[in-house]
């Protein structure tokens, strides 16, 4: 009689454990589904300051479109952002004179997922997709 009792209350908490973690979204939502990115940008000549626009997720544990971010930073410049699983990575910077810019964006700071150099002067930009 025990034993249907400790089984009968382990279905129940074990059927209320799914129905929880349904409603907040699946186990994807709950475990935070994101990547750890490392945004890099460089130039020459090395010691100016540039504008520099990337993207991070506000939440790793909501699935959010992530937001963009403007800053003047003097280069070279790295930052580490985390993305969720499935959205754009992507970085970009807008030289204040004649730079070449040069740009990457690594997973868990080795991987490289993208990387471009621009023409002197211009803009240069990298993106990549998580989870690709």
């Amino acid at each position: 009689m025990k034993t249907l009792v400790v089984l009968a209350v382990l279905a129940v908490v074990g059927a209320g454990t799914v129905v929880l973690v349904n409603s907040f979204g699946g186990w994807n939502t709950l475990i935070g589904k994101a990547w750890a990115i490392t945004y890099e940008v460089s130039a020459q000549p090395a010691e100016t300051a540039v504008d520099v626009t990337y993207t991070e997720s506000p939440d790793r544990y909501r699935k959010e479109t992530p937001q963009s971010v403007t800053v003047s930073k003097p280069l070279p410049w790295t930052f580490e952002v985390v993305i969720n699983y499935g959205e754009k990575a992507q970085v970009s910077a807008t030289p204040k004179g004649d730079q070449v810019l040069s740009c990457r964006i690594l997973l868990d700071g080795i991987k490289e997922l993208a990387k471009a150099t621009a023409a002197p002067g211009q803009k240069v930009s990298c993106e990549a997709v998580t989870g690709t």
